[in-house]
């Protein structure tokens, strides 16, 4: 039976992306606070420099296009993981088995309409299949925790539809359309820094059954029990 491959440094680096992520969107958050209140002067009569409106305009490009950048590559680190980590539960050959070939841990994430449930299936796999395995024959049988899973898909969902519910302010559109444009902005920086948080926290408990994984299956032939010969199918 062929090794598990090592996904310890994957694993580092997609938690560490996405605590980038976190520190990027706060900092977006503080700029867009700042820009909504020049904002509010301005709809109050208050007359803004129009070198300041301006610097606002710049700072918010910027910030925001950064911020855009580094979701990117948090996005591309967990998509690494999960690629090697489900490669590593079909290397072992054991049932049961995945779902989905062992591909679907890359392209699962951008094909169109599937990929917003083979990715979800993909993590599931994964997270109980990872534990199953890393334990003992003898030992109590994989948590059956899927709220965790599904709380964290279910928010990455929502986050995708409400990233495309605003449109970016035109040309004639009056100051409380900009405001209340900004202020959705402000509420997708929360969405972005608390979605990373949630990955943060189902990388970390991913971590110690990686671990185990890797220790079992570091390349000797494990003895496999009666029990595992069995097809026994994953909860859904």
């Amino acid at each position: 039976m062929p090794k598990v491959l090592d996904n310890s440094q994957r694993l580092r680096y997609a938690i560490i992306f996405q605590w980038i992520v976190v520190g990027a969107s706060l900092l977006a958050l503080a700029s867009t606070v700042v820009e909504y209140l020049m904002l509010q002067k301005m709809a109050a009569g208050v007359k803004v420099p129009h070198a300041q409106v301006e610097a606002s305009d710049w700072r918010q490009q910027v910030v925001g296009s950064t911020q855009l950048v580094l979701i990117l590559l948090a996005f591309i680190a967990l998509i690494l993981w999960t690629h090697r980590a489900y490669e590593n539960i079909h290397r072992l050959h054991k049932t049961p088995k995945p779902r989905h070939s062992e591909g679907a841990g890359g392209w699962g994430w951008f094909v169109p309409i599937m990929n917003f449930w083979y990715p979800y299936q993909v993590i599931k796999d994964i997270w109980l299949l990872t534990q199953r395995y890393a334990q003992p024959d003898e030992a109590p049988r994989y948590e059956r925790d899927n709220s965790l899973i599904g709380g964290w898909w279910a928010l990455r969902i929502f986050s995708l539809f409400a990233s495309r519910a605003f449109r970016a302010p035109a040309a004639g559109d009056t100051m409380d359309q900009i405001l209340t444009y900004v202020q959705f902005t402000m509420g997708m920086d929360i969405l972005y820094a608390w979605y990373a948080l949630a990955t943060i926290y189902l990388l970390t408990k991913f971590r110690p059954f990686e671990q185990q994984l890797a220790v079992r299956f570091s390349g000797d032939e494990p003895r496999s029990s009666p029990e595992e010969l069995l097809v026994i199918p994953v909860p859904v």
